[in-house]
């Protein structure tokens, strides 16, 4: 009796699919439970230190954004110590500047954690 192994593309459709299993439950079970509007006015009140470890668990899921770098949210500093702005990577291209301008780094802090938050469909405001 031969036994035929699986070919590549089964087995990275079969890891990929463990992968997502294995998110979705983190996502479900560990992160999902922990946002609360407690949890939110934290980061809004130091979106920069130290944080509680239900933060903390949460700012580094979001974060990690499935280890892709293409979509995630980053802050650029427009004008030194004056203005920010939330930029989006993509591909192999400078980042795409958002309209939203502030004048306050935590602001634009907590307005990147809103907007995770909210493409993660943890937030519905």
């Amino acid at each position: 009796m031969s036994v035929v192994l699986p070919s590549l593309d089964e087995q990275n459709a079969r890891e990929h699919a463990v992968y997502r299993q294995v998110e979705e439950h983190i996502f479900e079970t560990e992160i999902k439970p922990r946002i609360t509007p407690e949890l939110i006015d934290e980061h809004r009140r130091r979106p920069i230190g130290k944080h509680s470890d239900d933060l903390e668990r949460v700012l580094t899921y979001l974060r990690k954004h499935h280890l892709e770098m293409t979509g995630k949210y980053i802050l650029v500093c427009t004008k030194p110590h004056q203005e920010w702005r939330i930029g989006v990577i993509r591909d192999d291209v400078p980042p795409e500047l958002l309209d939203e301008v502030f004048h306050d780094r935590y602001e634009a802090e907590h307005a990147v954690f809103l907007r995770r938050l909210r493409d993660a469909g943890l937030l519905t405001e």
